[in-house]
């Protein structure tokens, strides 16, 4: 699986594109700008779903656009950030002069151990992380985690927004950090964390 990170225009937020060559659909994880994922995956592919770590707004701005282009395109994410799409209070957009409210028909709520095919084979396994925010997820496949804001490397979790809480972020950085042992770490703003780096 071919993993390429965009770096989004509103606080460098990363997406990233998780294609197979070959294959005529491609999964995300987080959604900003969307004309950089369109450059990325060409006309014949389809988006068949996009995985939020959390619903900042930062990281699920470019979603309606998405669900435009992309109807069938499935969003994932947690009880808490069903809350989170549908409030534009919840998700800040309404701070930015940009309100998001979610207004596509496939939502899906995963918990704890849910595990997703990407591909024919490989499985993306969901971790809630919340600490950052109530809403946060990680997901892992054998070789990869992505961390959202759970765990940036070198940066202090964020613990002051209203669905903050600094002892769960402490415990989700602590299980972060068991399953990167071995494994690349795509956080959710940042450089792309290679092979077996000691935090």
């Amino acid at each position: 699986m071919e993993i390429v990170r965009i770096v989004n225009t509103v606080f460098s937020s990363n997406t990233y594109v998780l294609r197979e060559e070959g294959m005529d659909w491609c999964w995300l994880v987080d959604v900003g700008d969307i004309d950089p994922v369109l450059e990325c995956i060409g006309g014949e592919v389809t988006i068949r779903g996009v995985f939020l770590t959390h619903t900042h707004y930062d990281h699920l701005y470019g979603i309606n656009r998405l669900i435009d282009l992309f109807p069938q395109c499935v969003v994932y994410t947690s009880g808490a950030g069903v809350e989170g799409i549908y409030s534009d209070k919840l998700n800040f957009s309404r701070y930015h002069d940009d309100p998001v409210v979610f207004k596509g028909d496939h939502v899906r709520v995963v918990c704890d151990g849910d595990r997703i095919e990407l591909l024919p084979g490989e499985f993306l396994t969901v971790l809630e992380t919340p600490g950052h925010d109530k809403s946060c997820l990680t997901y892992y496949t054998e070789s990869v985690v992505f961390s959202g804001d759970s765990f940036i490397p070198g940066v202090k979790v964020i613990t002051t927004f209203p669905r903050s809480d600094k002892q769960e972020a402490a415990r989700s950085v602590e299980e972060i950090l068991k399953l990167v042992e071995g494994r690349d770490l795509y956080p959710g703003h940042g450089d792309i964390a290679f092979g077996n780096v000691v935090f």
